[in-house]
């Protein structure tokens, strides 16, 4: 790749590969060089082109497949597009709303996980590994409405509305992130809590107490959940299969936000929410906007519209 100022000003190469290398799971065969009129990504095959290009319209680009031949396929991206930002914006104002409005869905997904393994099997590893597929789960179900997450462009548009948009999502971006490490804080709490508690009671009765002792450290403490339960998030982080689970190139794993946050093989019916259970309009799981695109004075501030709601769920 060559330097990032023989691009077009607002655009960052590093950001739209970051996003191709997600959509197709793979970094093989994609190249990136500037062109006259944006930035133009190859790609060896015309499925890889489609899906990065859709990937990047998602993220708020104006991306187009500008044809290639047998060895090669490319993508054009020649800026921002302010409408593709406003909505994703109310996607993500969405989701954050449902993060925080759902505390406890996580822990409960994942306590009723671990309680239907053989006693043999319940160890801390099968706890880590539920952890692990559980953060898959909510990231794959928050990138299904939101488009893929990455970290933020190194460069934004001259246009100052433009630029505040691209902004306002990086900060989104961020609130989602913390949303659900906060849901894996909790669920790691629970289950270390439902480990000890079944030895004392019966399952069912320590599953409830579980959940509800981690609701109350959710709503009342500001600080990182119980240090009990710090080993088992640390080895969700560690975990090597983990890891190859989720590392930065994987692409996001299609059917997981229709499981979420039933066991797998239990997947809600068609045209339902999965964190709440209820249906969704026009058979999406996933409230619809309110008609037309926010104020962009909105989202001039992001944090506030969520800061109600988030204040109690942050580290």
């Amino acid at each position: 790749m060559t330097s990032a100022d023989a691009y077009p000003v607002g655009l960052d190469p590093v950001h739209i590969l970051a996003i191709c290398t997600r959509a197709t799971g793979s970094t093989a065969g994609i190249h990136v060089v500037p062109a006259q009129d944006g930035v133009r990504v190859g790609f060896p095959a015309r499925g890889a082109a489609w899906e990065a290009s859709s990937a990047l319209g998602r993220a708020g680009y104006t991306a187009a497949l500008t044809g290639g031949g047998r060895a090669r396929w490319d993508v054009l991206v020649t800026g921002w597009n302010a409408a593709r930002l406003d909505s994703r914006l109310a996607a993500m104002r969405s989701v954050m709303h449902r993060l925080a409005d759902n505390p406890l869905v996580t822990a409960t997904a994942a306590v009723r996980r671990f309680a239907t393994l053989p006693a043999a099997a319940a160890t801390s590893q099968a706890g880590t590994e539920i952890l692990c597929e559980t953060r898959q789960q909510l990231q794959g179900w928050a990138d299904g409405r939101v488009g893929i997450c990455v970290p933020a462009p190194a460069a934004v548009p001259a246009d100052a509305g433009t630029a505040m948009r691209v902004r306002a999502v990086a900060s989104c971006e961020q609130v989602i992130s913390d949303l659900i490490d906060r849901h894996l804080r909790v669920a790691g709490h629970a289950l270390t809590l439902f480990d000890s508690l079944r030895q004392q009671m019966s399952d069912i009765r320590a599953q409830d107490v579980a959940i509800h002792r981690a609701g109350i450290t959710f709503h009342v403490s500001g600080e990182p959940i119980a240090q009990d339960s710090s080993p088992l998030m640390r080895s969700a982080s560690a975990d090597p299969a983990a890891a190859r689970r989720t590392r930065p190139g994987d692409r996001p794993r299609r059917g997981m936000a229709g499981e979420f946050p039933a066991r797998p093989g239990a997947a809600p019916p068609p045209g339902t929410d999965p964190l709440s259970g209820r249906p969704g309009p026009g058979g999406q799981g996933f409230p619809a906007a309110p008609p037309g695109p926010p104020p962009l004075s909105t989202w001039l501030h992001p944090m506030a519209t969520v800061a109600w709601r988030t204040d109690g769920y942050r580290q």
